[in-house]
């Protein structure tokens, strides 16, 4: 029998004979600190931490509660203020009037840098003052380009032709404006991309965390990405879809095509919602030209770079949704895209081609509307005068 000693737990129930109190018991008053409060500050700020009382709380754009302007009297009949701020009645105390005064006040004046001795490199020494009308001088209005305004069609159209004559043929002699070690190897003509001038380019960059992964850079494209913007009244976004490398590549040999070689395929890309993104668009409001940044590409066989104006930049980055307008835009996104190219009509044709005469009349010429529609816009371009355009290319060699 072992030795250790052994406890023996025993259910046991007593029996209660008393009667019920006559009376209720006794409520006390129990004193407590006010942190322990039901409400209590920290109390409150935990529990609306730990809640999502969005859909239960009403505010507006700035945060604030709404204010009914038809309960204060005097705002919208009389144009009484008095009411609504509150002014009237607070008194300013003299110790609290410093704080009213412009914090401008206190600020240094700006000291003349060419009298600082201990500043040893020129570039912080200036020893002429530029003024702010010199400085913000447009290029335009240089000196020396008045005279072009004068200038009658005849002497303009003379002036651009006299520009091919000038060319330099031999590559020994055009020099490099600051590395004077570089020599040029090969030249190339300048001339815009005409046939693309109908369209509106932009430079799309992923700010941030928005840029794509390793994994995602080999698993999709991004060369053929659709972007899709949204706009609702409530939130607004773009969509970025993609497919592919293999599909990708297929859809960029049949877009390379001339629209004359372009098959009557029905070849269907899928492409798959890849992200929401936030779109800002950066505007360079310093200079406001046309052809302030360009994207040149660079065709070898015919030695010619072609550029496209770009008007803006827009900016993605990566998109934080609230749980509220989930449903909603789960309601106006698309999973995927078929997407499929064909022939442009006639009549769409025309209408890019008067957006392309403004900037090659030669090749898009201006075609009446009374014409035949049925007419192919190919037949145009391929009796339009090309002895000009060879003969501007003979004078530019």
């Amino acid at each position: 029998m072992s030795s250790r000693k052994q406890e023996y737990i025993a259910k046991i129930s007593y029996k209660n004979d008393l009667p019920p109190p006559p009376l209720p018991p006794k409520l006390l008053k129990y004193s407590y600190l006010e942190s322990e409060s039901v409400e209590s500050p920290q109390l409150i700020t935990s529990l609306y931490t730990k809640t999502n009382v969005t859909p239960l709380i009403q505010l507006d754009k700035e945060l604030g509660m709404p204010v009914d302007l038809f309960r204060i009297p005097g705002v919208l009949t009389q144009q009484d203020t008095k009411h609504l701020y509150g002014y009237e009645s607070v008194k300013l105390q003299p110790e609290d009037r410093i704080l009213l005064r412009d914090p401008r006040v206190d600020r240094l004046t700006k000291t003349d840098l060419s009298k600082v001795t201990f500043l040893r490199r020129t570039e912080y020494v200036s020893t002429s003052n530029t003024t702010k009308s010199e400085r913000k001088r447009p290029l335009s209005s240089a000196p020396g380009d008045d005279h072009d305004s004068v200038l009658t069609p005849a002497q303009i159209v003379e002036k651009v032709e006299s520009t091919f004559d000038n060319l330099v043929s031999d590559l020994k002699k055009i020099k490099h404006p600051t590395k004077k070690n570089l020599t040029a190897v090969k030249t190339w003509s300048l001339l815009p991309d005409t046939v693309s001038m109908d369209e509106v380019f932009f430079t799309v960059k992923f700010v941030g965390s928005a840029a794509l992964t390793k994994v995602e850079k080999e698993n999709v494209d991004m060369s053929t990405a659709l972007f899709r913007p949204v706009e609702l009244e409530e939130d607004e976004w773009i969509s970025v879809y993609t497919t592919d490398p293999a599909n990708s590549k297929l859809l960029r040999g049949e877009i390379e095509q001339q629209i004359d070689e372009l098959s009557e395929s029905n070849n269907s890309y899928k492409f798959k919602r890849l992200n929401d993104f936030d779109m800002k668009q950066i505007q360079d409001a310093s200079n406001s030209n046309y052809l302030s940044e360009l994207a040149i590409g660079f065709n070898d066989e015919k030695g010619i770079a072609y550029y496209k104006p770009l008007r803006s930049r827009l900016e993605l980055r990566r998109r934080r949704v609230n749980d509220v307008m989930k449903p909603l835009i789960r309601e106006n996104n698309w999973d995927q895209i078929n997407f499929k190219l064909r022939n442009p009509t006639t009549q769409e044709t025309k209408v890019s081609d008067k957006v392309r005469m403004r900037f090659d009349p030669i090749d898009f010429p201006n075609v009446d509307e009374d014409e035949d529609v049925e007419e192919p816009t190919t037949d145009s371009k391929e009796k339009s005068p090309k002895v000009s355009k060879e003969e501007l290319q003979d004078k530019q060699e």
